[in-house]
Formats: structure tokens, sequence, C-alpha cells
């Protein structure tokens, strides 16, 4: 497109507000993923949207280009960008796709506008018999908690973006993710963090005579290769030891093809690569090698290297699975989804221990509860014996 001496949107962004470095890399990459769909460019308006994901627009003054209305629908710009004059990446991708301001009065469409493809809606759990157990409607209740957190991970990847779970265990990370391949038909691998991992466990293991011990992720990547769309879910990320997190930092973003081939990697798009000692370097297509991270935030700090490269999905315990439950047994499981959010609990009541119940006042999960926590932290769980005693609970 030939723009004469029309400026480019992004310089007028950056004269608009403050542009994240950054968030002009990550623009970049959904640009380079093909995720963005202009349906209008004009001297006074600019509009599209993020593939089946947001909606965008900037609104122009025609007669002095400067930018005059941001719009997106995402969360960052809805509860951070516009109250802060900082773009979110999916202004600047949209930016960076048309390059300059059309010239005065030019139309120009620079793909047919199209309408979001809604995805089907998820079918409604089948109403309950009259004859359902109570377990039967805290099993139901646990899997439509699960469904909607597989909406949020199938929306990040759906973006070309890599999910980052983070929530307290038994909350339903693993089940979600896996739900999300399930629904897809993906390939599934997956990892689990241990402290004792090291690079072998990761890629795999090349030894003499050619003989190969393949790990999860040259699994993954080599399936990706081969045309198989993989989801490759990394849980308890936290866990790993700093030198295994450092070699996981690298497949969380995308390496440009230029990059990729001079490598020696024969690709034409973007890729994920990872490189250990013992297997040398492995690689595989972004369209079809997707990634989710998971952990338990509980006494750790997230790094902020992972942190930039992916899209925190905060997770939660669903109010309504309590609330089956009768009123003091709903605050006893209450205070402690609440204690564990605030760092004064290591471990809540999880989804798993709820579906044990037999009736609303089935109170015999606690005692389990407060033996796995005794364990853990005694002392942390005489005092949460004190805090249910204080509400009517006694265990």
């Amino acid at each position: 497109m030939t723009q004469g001496a029309q400026p480019a949107l992004l310089d007028l962004l950056r004269q608009w507000g403050t542009v994240d470095q950054r968030r002009v890399e990550r623009a970049q990459e959904i640009v380079d993923l093909g995720r963005v769909r202009v349906s209008t460019a004009t001297a006074q308006e600019i509009a599209g949207e993020i593939v089946g994901r947001y909606r965008t627009s900037i609104t122009l003054d025609a007669t002095n280009p400067s930018v005059l209305d941001l719009e997106c629908d995402c969360p960052d710009w809805q509860q951070r960008g516009q109250h802060f004059s900082q773009p979110c990446k999916h202004l600047l991708a949209l930016a960076l796709k048309v390059g300059a301001v059309p010239d005065n009065g030019m139309v120009v469409l620079i793909t047919p506008p199209q309408a979001v493809v809604a995805q089907p809606p998820l079918a409604s759990p089948p109403p309950l018999s009259p004859a359902a157990t109570f377990r039967d409607r805290i099993l139901q209740a646990v899997a439509g908690a699960i469904a909607a957190l597989a909406d949020q991970v199938e929306a990040v990847l759906a973006a070309g973006e890599v999910p980052f779970l983070i929530g307290p265990t038994g909350c339903g990370k693993t089940s979600a993710v896996r739900l999300v391949a399930t629904r897809n038909a993906w390939g599934f691998e997956e990892v689990s963090g241990s402290p004792s991992f090291a690079d072998a466990d990761l890629a795999g293991v090349k030894m003499a005579g050619g003989v190969e011990l393949a790990g999860p992720f040259a699994r993954a990547f080599r399936r990706a290769r081969d045309g198989e769309v993989v989801l490759l879910f990394i849980d308890e990320f936290l866990r790993f030891n700093t030198r295994a997190q450092d070699i996981l930092v690298r497949p969380l973003l995308p390496t440009p093809p230029s990059v990729a081939q001079a490598m020696g990697i024969r690709t034409d798009e973007l890729v994920r690569l990872l490189e250990a000692p013992l297997w040398g370097v492995e690689w595989a297509p972004c369209s079809r090698a997707r990634l989710a991270i998971a952990c338990n935030p509980w006494g750790s700090v997230l790094d902020p290297a992972v942190v930039r490269r992916v899209t925190p999905v905060p997770v939660a315990f669903a109010p309504a699975v309590a609330r089956l439950f009768t009123t003091p047994i709903q605050n006893a499981i209450e205070a402690s989804w609440k204690a564990v959010q605030g760092g004064q609990l290591p471990l809540p009541i999880e989804y798993q221990a709820l579906t044990t119940a037999e009736a609303p006042d089935d109170r015999r999960f606690l005692a389990a509860y407060f033996g796995r926590l005794g364990a853990i932290d005694p002392a942390a769980a005489e005092g949460f014996r004190k805090v249910l005693q204080g509400i009517g609970v006694t265990v």
C-alpha cells in the first residue's frame, strides 16, 4: 500500500500516549501469526479485529492526522490502557498491520469485512433427574466451573498466545487444559515441574548408536512438525529449578522464520524453539504447537521474564460449588479458599474433596483436609481450626 507522506500509525500512537516496546513486539507477533483482520482503513478511521477475539478501532483527525480516540474490548485496554494512555498490543497490532494513515478520503479494504464466526455455545449440562444424588449435583457444578475455565484458556490459545493459569491446587487448572485438547481433538503432552528436573527430562537424550529417549517437548514438537496440532501443558511451572525454567522461557516466545532459517531450520513461519545440551535444538511451527502453563503461586514470586511472554489467567474456586452446602459448611469452604488466596494457608479445600460429600451438611471431608493441612503446616492447621470454630464449625 502506497501512503505517500502520510504518517505511520505507530508514530501517531507514540505521540498520543505511552507505547511499551514489549507490547510492540507482542503486537508484531500477532500480525505475523495472521491474527489481524482489517475491515476498514480511511483517513478518518482504522477498524478491525484480532480474529475470533477482540474488536479494535483507531479514530483520526483527517485534516491534521492525530489520534482522537482508541477502542478495544480487551481487558488490558478496558481496565488499564484507556485510563493511563497506554495502547494495548491489539491496537498496536492494528497499527502495524495497516502501516501508514491512508490518503484522505480513500477507503482501503485490506481484507473484505467478515463477521466474527461465533463458536457454537457449549451445551448446557443436562438437567439432573429427580433421583440425582447430592454428589451428582456437586460433580455437575465442578464440571461447569472447569468448562468455564476451559473457555478462557481456549480464547487465549485462539489469539496465538500462551495461557498461564495461576491459582491454588485443586481448582481445576489441569482438568481445564485437558478439556481444551479434548474439545478440539488435539494431541496432548504434559509435563509437571520438579526441582530435580534436568534438561534431558524436558527435551530428551540422544545416546551413542542413534538411540533417542525423547522427552515431552521433543515428542510434542515432532508431532506438530508431522502435521498434528498438539497442546503441550507445562504444569507446576514454579517447581522447576532455575536452570529448567531458563530453558522453558525460550519456547514461550515465537521465533521469527528469519532467525530459524539462520539456525538451519527450513521454515517460512514462526516457530517455537527449545535447546538442550544432550538433545540439541528442537522446534515446531507455532501454528500447530500450542503451549499452556500453570502454577500454584503460594509462597513464590513470578519471574517477569516469564510473565511478559504469556497471558496470565487467574484461577479461583467457583462460589456456586460451595453454595450447594448448608451455610456453616459453605462458610468453612469459602474461608479456606479466601485464606489460600490471601497467603495464610498453603492448601485449600479442593474440588475433589467436595465431590465425596453425600449431603449438604456432610462435613467428613474436613477431617481429611485437616490431616493434609497439618502435615504441611501444623501451626496453620491449628489457626484455621480456630477460625472455623469462630463461625460455628467444629472438626
